[in-house]
């Protein structure tokens, strides 16, 4: 039988093929971001006691009141912004459920879409299976901060949108005010959707508090923010995430969803609700591990010699492996697997152009002794 022309040059991610590597050799998978520290207690505790209560059956395509309600919640209280949960929050299947309905709902076959270099990897076979073309605009390490003159070189004449990633995966690096009011400008200037995945929100280091793209100069009207519950409870496996903007996007947005996946996981809403009234101290916790983690595990790859950045947010490192004197991440990862059996991602996973510098990328959201095992291996191996 023929495969559809949609898979053409699409095959298993870089994470995911290092994943089944780290099975096979018995190494350490720093590769793919799996969320393995423990969910909040009381949520689990809570979920066992009540799930035989919960509803079983569909929810609306735009998902349970009591879950769009804790959403619009959420967003008040982080941002200050006022989203109407019955029109302008959306449930989805996962954060990537509603990257594609989104795009699904909004673009048309051809247009052109701004990534950010280096981007989540999951963009680029996201947007090719719906044959929108993917525009790479090339930021500069070790910040990568969004700058006016390469963003503007790069729209064309069928650029219809661009993604944000704040926090960035792989990067780390949350925008600034002043970079959001950049892409405003250009955004307002070409009359471009703006797509903010904003699944990292909750994981930041520093005092300051997460700035949501749609709340700086004129962004709120033409954005989509992407939110997931994976990241901030370690919930991955529940894939349950949500989209939220002006009404007339989200009603569009709503169609496409339920005609992907008809809705989110009902059961799961009714749970996802209770995590995000979760209070300060859960977060402010949150947070503090996860900068602990970050802290052992960069000073592990500095102590190998090499030279881990330091991430504002998000639970990666990017590694610039040049000290092993290998050209690409490719050959730098495969050299880690090999010395340490530590699997890392390339850095190529997340460039449509080949990186200035041999990258890679590895996760800490891991428990303390795996990390402490990496660390020695590193050290040891490198």
């Amino acid at each position: 039988m023929k495969v559809a022309n949609r898979l053409r040059g699409l095959e298993q991610s870089a994470l995911g093929a290092m994943t089944v590597r780290c099975q096979e050799l018995g190494a350490l998978n720093l590769a793919q971001g799996l969320s393995l520290v423990p969910p909040p207690a009381s949520l689990l505790a809570e979920g066992a006691r009540d799930f035989q209560h919960v509803g079983h059956s569909y929810s609306r395509p735009e998902g349970l009141a009591v879950f769009r309600e804790a959403v619009s919640d959420k967003v008040k209280r982080r941002t200050g912004l006022s989203v109407e949960p019955a029109t302008q929050v959306l449930a989805t299947v996962g954060a990537t459920g509603a990257l594609m309905a989104t795009l699904t709902a909004l673009l048309d076959p051809g247009d052109g879409i701004i990534l950010f270099e280096p981007f989540y990897g999951n963009y680029l076979p996201s947007l090719r299976m719906l044959d929108l073309r993917p525009e790479p605009v090339r930021l500069a390490g070790p910040d990568f901060a969004i700058t006016e003159e390469p963003l503007r070189a790069a729209v064309g004449g069928r650029t219809r949108a661009m993604i944000l990633c704040s926090p960035n995966n792989p990067s780390g690096h949350r925008l600034t005010a002043a970079e959001l009011e950049i892409v405003s400008a250009v955004a307002e200037e070409h009359d471009l959707l703006v797509i903010s995945d904003e699944v990292y929100e909750d994981i930041y280091f520093g005092p300051a508090p997460h700035l949501a793209a749609a709340t700086v100069g004129n962004l709120k009207e033409r954005t989509v923010t992407l939110g997931s519950l994976g990241k901030s409870f370690s919930v991955p496996g529940w894939r349950l995430g949500y989209a939220y903007g002006p009404e007339p996007l989200i009603s569009a947005i709503r169609i496409a969803a339920d005609a992907l996946v008809v809705c989110a996981p009902a059961p799961l809403q009714e749970l996802g609700a209770r995590a995000l009234n979760l209070g300060e101290d859960y977060y402010r916790d949150l947070r503090a591990m996860y900068d602990r983690k970050r802290r052992t595990l960069a000073e592990g790859f500095a102590a190998a010699g090499l030279s881990p950045n330091e991430p504002e947010g998000s639970y990666y490192l990017y590694v610039d492996c040049s000290r092993m004197g290998v050209p690409t991440g490719v050959e730098a990862a495969e050299l880690l697997l090999a010395s340490s059996l530590v699997g890392t991602v390339p850095g190529e996973a997340f460039h449509l152009t080949a990186p200035d510098r041999p990258y890679v990328r590895a996760c800490f959201s891991l428990p303390d002794d795996v990390i402490a095992e990496a660390v020695s291996r590193l050290v040891r191996g490198v």
